[in-house]
């Protein structure tokens, strides 16, 4: 008897602080109630719905099972374990749940309604828009279906129904979770960007502590070149939520733009004990070590940003930077041109004019000049390559596209100190490669 008080005590006290969003503590009060009596199917739904608002699908999943098995004929767990089955990836396996629930109950529209969701998750978007109306046929006002209808239409490109669809779940349920997000979203991509900031203005409005629109916001503002102010919504991110991964990095980005490495190397450190898989977080921090000219740390953190991701490509070019700050040009060659290899425009001036420096520095200098030759035609007016080519041409003999470089990079900038050394000295080394071809011939 005091043991069925116990748990009858423990899960009134974990639905108390699940009415307070305390999940963590509601799931162990009522995992305690269920070690004592585990034949309540209500107690193993809950935990279901505590699990989901931890994000933990997966289990959940297996909570709604073992209601179910206690309590077949409930349809809305029933439901709920389809959700989650979307959730975590099992497309299929909800598809046919939803299915089995319609043929004992064809007029529940909820088991039309998820299969929206699950066929355009699976790119089925002409069954998709079947299910949107069979569920239309039962519950004409359903916000689900439009929402589920809208990230359909939106995976075509198909931007302006997709917004109608969000508006129209959002007239039908003026709460519904992200959609005004979701709206931001398309107007962002079609970079109507006060449009998107007016979207999450809304949202934030309804919900202002929640860190994802905060986020969302900040990477707004980014965007659009207003950097202080996604610096303060970050650090509004960051106020609420310590743990916030997206905010540490973010902030460390920012503070890397403004060349102060230290603070950018906390903020990156910090994210990488919260989740040390963060894509490409290794990349950023190895990128920052290197700046700080400490190379061998550098190398460790590159390394594993390859091992996770091997187009990586801040950790391509930083390898190969920090390689060739090391004089292992032919290692560094390499990632250079895996870099090349996967952008071979949008990889930018810097890594063919750094791939030509490895050349040069085995002797490789029409390869070289290739990649010289190659920065320039991205960036024209690049005076570094412009000088690595005068220097190149001046050593093979090639005077005339010598003196050519020389003139360009100099009207492009007067005061470069090593182009007008090289214009200084022009004269004399050509007159001394003349001379020596003169003694070989009398020889």
């Amino acid at each position: 008897m005091n043991d069925w008080l116990d748990a009858e005590t423990r899960a009134e006290r974990a639905l108390q602080l699940s009415e307070s969003r305390k999940w963590r503590e509601a799931l162990n009060e009522l995992e305690a109630a269920l070690a004592i009596n585990p034949h309540d199917s209500l107690w193993h739904a809950q935990r279901g719905q505590i699990l989901d608002q931890l994000d933990q699908f997966a289990e959940a999943a297996e909570a709604y099972r073992q209601a179910l098995e206690l309590e077949p004929e409930n349809v809305d767990v029933d439901t709920a374990l389809g959700i989650d089955l979307i959730r975590i990836g099992q497309y299929d396996q909800a598809v046919r749940h939803f299915e089995k629930i319609s043929k004992t109950n064809p007029d529940y529209e909820p088991a039309y309604c998820h299969r929206i969701a699950a066929y355009t998750r699976m790119g089925q978007h002409d069954r998709a828009e079947s299910m949107f109306y069979l569920a239309q046929q039962i519950n004409e006002k359903c916000p689900s279906c439009f929402h589920h209808i809208a990230e359909s239409l939106a995976c075509r490109g198909l931007y302006a129904k997709a917004v109608y669809c969000w508006q129209r779940t959002l007239e039908l349920e003026p709460d519904f979770p992200c959609v005004r997000q979701r709206i931001a979203e398309i107007h962002r991509h079609e970079h109507n960007y006060d449009k998107a900031r007016e979207f999450l203005l809304a949202a934030l409005r309804r919900d202002p502590g929640n860190t994802d629109i905060l986020a969302d916001l900040g990477d707004l503002l980014i965007e659009v070149g207003d950097y202080d102010g996604a610096e303060a919504e970050f650090r509004q991110v960051l106020a609420l939520d310590p743990t916030s991964v997206r905010a540490h990095v973010v902030l460390g980005l920012m503070a890397s733009r403004k060349d102060d490495q230290e603070t950018a190397g906390r903020y990156f450190q910090t994210a990488l004990a919260l989740d040390p898989h963060f894509p490409g977080l290794r990349a950023q921090i190895g990128d920052i070590q290197l700046r700080r000219g400490h190379h061998r740390e550098a190398l460790h953190h590159l390394s594993l940003a390859l091992e996770d991701d091997a187009n990586d490509r801040i950790a391509l070019m930083a390898m190969g930077n920090c390689l060739l700050e090391l004089f292992r040009p032919a290692e560094a060659q390499i990632h250079y041109e895996s870099l090349i290899e996967l952008e071979p425009v949008s990889a930018g001036a810097g890594a063919h004019h750094n791939l030509a420096v490895c050349r040069f520095l085995q002797n490789d200098l029409e390869g070289g000049i290739l990649h010289c030759q190659t920065a320039l035609e991205i960036e024209p007016d690049n005076v570094m390559v412009i000088h690595k080519l005068a220097l190149a041409y001046l050593h093979l003999g090639r005077w005339g596209k010598s003196r050519e470089m020389i003139r360009r990079g100099l009207q492009i900038q007067p005061d470069h100190p090593s182009l007008e050394k090289l214009a200084k000295q022009f004269w004399l080394l050509r007159i001394k490669h003349n001379i020596r071809q003169l003694l070989r011939h009398i020889q």
